[in-house]
């Protein structure tokens, strides 16, 4: 018998889950996200962009974007809010079919963001091919930003619920969920569940997914940075920009081409 492949299908993320993805996702990144699309203006390329929770804020500020997404439901969600936005935010918005770890378009940007998704990319191959592909598309003082979990953590076995959340025609769903790693391969295992009740509170469908994020230690992000050609600007622990401790969240890379 094979041995159980790990990383088999851990990969896929929100898929079958983008109606509510929205009500649970955490925006407190987008200030920062907006500050450097301040400094390096548009058009920012936005990768695996899911809904457009990043995209649509930046949109509003005024800056042009390209979102790429691979996920039909996720992108479903970006088109409906792309048709519901006054003309002056949709116009700056370019919605793209495709896949991080292999795309290839017609223009250059002076800022590539990836919000929590790189941690999707499990494997080494998928990480480099990634980062290989955002260096082609950025002008040559462009900026990369790359936010990993941190593998120097100890990510123990957690449990939570959130909502419920209302949604417009009555429904509400609940998210509750088991975080467990797996530190021989490198990765925390995230199963989730969404719970769906009509408004008598009758539940009415109930979805289950499995993915997973990668646990990226130190010496391994630096590994990933050097061959793709690339070099740290800036490494912060969150996006106040503090200063990565080891009692950091998140480890942020700010890159460059490499001179």
């Amino acid at each position: 018998m094979p041995a159980e492949n790990p990383f088999e299908n851990l990969e896929a993320g929100y898929e079958g889950v983008g109606e509510f993805y929205d009500l649970f996702a955490d925006n407190s990144d987008i200030p920062f996200f907006l500050e450097f699309a301040r400094k390096m203006g548009s058009p920012v390329l936005d990768l695996a962009a899911g809904t457009g929770r990043v995209t649509f804020a930046l949109a509003q500020e005024g800056f042009e974007v390209v979102a790429l997404e691979h996920s039909p439901s996720m992108m479903a969600e970006a088109r409906k809010k792309l048709e519901s936005s006054p003309k002056e935010v949709s116009s700056r918005i370019t919605l793209v079919e495709g896949s991080m770890k292999e795309f290839s378009l017609d223009q250059k940007f002076p800022l590539v963001i990836v919000p929590n998704s790189f941690v999707h990319l499990l494997t080494t191959q998928n990480q480099l091919s990634t980062i290989r592909c955002v260096k082609e598309h950025l002008t040559d003082d462009g900026l990369f930003i790359l936010d990993l979990y941190p593998g120097e953590h100890q990510y123990e076995r957690a449990t939570f619920e959130d909502g419920p959340a209302n949604l417009p025609d009555g429904r509400t769903v609940t998210r509750s969920g088991v975080i467990q790693s797996d530190y021989p391969n490198r990765l925390m295992r995230v199963e989730l569940t969404y719970k769906v009740r009509d408004p008598n509170g009758q539940v009415i469908n109930e979805i289950d997914i499995v993915s997973g994020a990668a646990l990226i230690f130190k010496h391994e992000a630096e590994y990933l940075i050097r061959v793709s050609a690339m070099q740290i600007e800036h490494e912060f622990g969150d996006f106040e920009k503090n200063p990565y401790n080891s009692d950091s969240g998140r480890r942020i890379f700010i890159l460059r081409k490499r001179a």
